[in-house]
C-alpha cells in the first residue's frame, strides 16, 4: 500500500485530476448566466416566510 502512494505516476495521475476538477468548476462559476442564479442564493437568507 505504501508503493502506490509513493508512486511518482499516482502523484501525477492525481495533480492531473485536480486541475482537470479545479478548471471544470471555474468554468461552471464563470459561465454567462451565473450571475443571476448567485444572486437569487444570497437572497435566500433574507426571505421572509
Amino acid at each position: 500500500m505504501k508503493e502506490i502512494f509513493a508512486s511518482t505516476e499516482a502523484g501525477l495521475l492525481g495533480l492531473a485530476i485536480f486541475v482537470a476538477l479545479f478548471s471544470v468548476v471555474l468554468v461552471w462559476v464563470l459561465r454567462p448566466g451565473a450571475k443571476e442564479q448567485f444572486k437569487k442564493f444570497g437572497d435566500i437568507p433574507l426571505k421572509d416566510e
